[in-house]
């Protein structure tokens, strides 16, 4: 039976997200690439917190913090459609006006 080790898995996981960041212009395919990246983040933490209690408090944190910027990112690409009909992150800059 194969095994993945967690921080193996870790690194796949951050390597599919950063992919999908740099390579998407949509900008929901980007912060679902940005979940990717931050559930990466906090299984690698987790894998290496061995029996300590501290690590997992602050992957708690991480993970309340994602939902909060997942929140925000929708908001913002919300209102992109509201203005343009279509969710494109170059459509950003032209918001500023």
């Amino acid at each position: 039976m194969l095994m993945i080790l967690p921080e193996t898995l870790s690194l796949l996981l951050f390597s599919i997200g950063l992919y999908g960041v740099m390579t998407s212009k949509v900008g929901i395919k980007m912060l679902i690439s940005i979940e990717i990246l931050i559930n990466a983040a906090v299984l690698n933490l987790v894998s290496v917190a061995g029996l300590s209690m501290q690590p997992i408090v602050l992957a708690l944190l991480v993970i309340a913090i994602a939902a909060a910027e997942s929140v925000v990112g929708m908001s913002i690409l919300v209102a992109i459609y509201r203005k343009y009909g279509k969710v494109n992150v170059s459509l950003l800059s032209e918001m500023r006006d």
